[in-house]
């Protein structure tokens, strides 16, 4: 029998404070990117003035790796986290989150930051804009990194959030190496926009060592152009493109392909997560001997499951979509 896999996650330890906004207007009150991310210090007035203008905020552990191995976690498979958080409430709240599902993160705390800490806001279209600072992400290092984590049955998922961040880059390039020596797949998630825009060189360079690609369609198009099936397929092994309400395009070696969502959400709390945890319901469902067109369907059950949710991230019952 071959030994089960394990996916290891780098990227961002994050708190989310999950906020409903009045209106649509309110985007521009804070001077927030819709559907984006926009990057502040970790004392900036606006923040505090949104979680003073919304007290009753409801607090949820995020990241984007972080909420992609925990799907993969609760469905029953074997991660690991390599995320920093600070030596603070929020970063015990972040660890005991993160480890409900058995997900090994013993990245130590650091005194220097505190905790990484973003407002998720949701418009009533449920859309979420992010007002994030960077926090202890910043002191994340390759020295968080060990290569004993990797083997030939480990995949490493990486969170394009952590090109952002001071010691980011460091860490995940660190973590590339090692997966490279020991034969681990690497797959890719650039994340958003902001990521793609302020780091395109160093995006390169992981396409270039990465093995997977999972991204959202405007993704494609910035780091593509209108054309990117012909590109992505030329540099990965594997991909999938999701396309929103219209499903998604996969592809692997034995060729490409669409699919359409297997039913409608019944209900729709807020977008938060749910590209994540397709994510990690993919890689589950690959991990287990599905094919790529059957992993997918087991994400988009996934990511179905924490649309009806406030928090960005599965509970118990995304086991019974296996």
């Amino acid at each position: 029998m071959s030994a089960q896999k394990t996916l290891i996650g780098i990227g961002n330890a994050a708190i989310d404070a999950m906020i409903e906004l009045s209106s649509e207007s309110d985007i521009q009150k804070y001077n927030l990117e819709k559907g984006g991310c926009v990057f502040v210090g970790n004392d900036d007035p606006v923040m505090a003035q949104m979680l003073s203008d919304y007290p009753d905020h409801f607090l949820d552990a995020g990241g984007a790796a972080a909420n992609a191995i925990s799907a993969y976690a609760a469905l029953g498979g074997q991660t690991r986290l390599i995320a920093k958080t600070g030596q603070d409430e929020n970063g015990k709240f972040f660890k005991r989150e993160t480890e409900k599902f058995g997900v090994v993160h013993d990245t130590s705390a650091t005194t220097l930051s505190p905790s990484t800490f973003l407002i998720a806001a949701i418009t009533p279209d449920r859309e979420r804009s992010f007002l994030s600072n960077h926090g202890a992400s910043h002191n994340i290092s390759a020295k968080d990194v060990e290569e004993k984590w990797f083997t030939p049955n480990t995949s490493l998922i990486i969170d394009g959030y952590m090109l952002m961040s001071g010691g980011g880059p460091e860490a995940m390039f660190q973590a590339m190496d090692y997966a490279e020596k020991q034969g681990s797949e690497i797959i890719f998630m650039p994340c958003s926009l902001s990521v793609i825009d302020n780091n395109r060189d160093l995006i390169d360079q992981i396409i270039t060592r990465a093995h997977s690609f999972i991204c959202n369609e405007d993704e494609a198009v910035r780091i593509y152009g209108d054309d990117y099936q012909t590109a992505i397929q030329s540099d990965f092994d594997w991909g999938v493109v999701t396309l929103g309400e219209k499903g998604l395009w996969f592809f692997d070696k034995g060729g490409d392909g669409f699919q359409s969502p297997p039913y409608a959400p019944p209900h729709i709390e807020n977008t938060n997560g749910a590209g994540d945890n397709f994510s990690g319901g993919l890689i589950y469902g690959l991990h287990h001997g599905m094919s790529l067109k059957d992993a997918c369907l087991l994400g988009q059950k996934c990511a179905i499951h924490v649309l009806g949710r406030k928090s960005a991230r599965c509970d118990e019952g995304v086991r019974e979509l296996v």
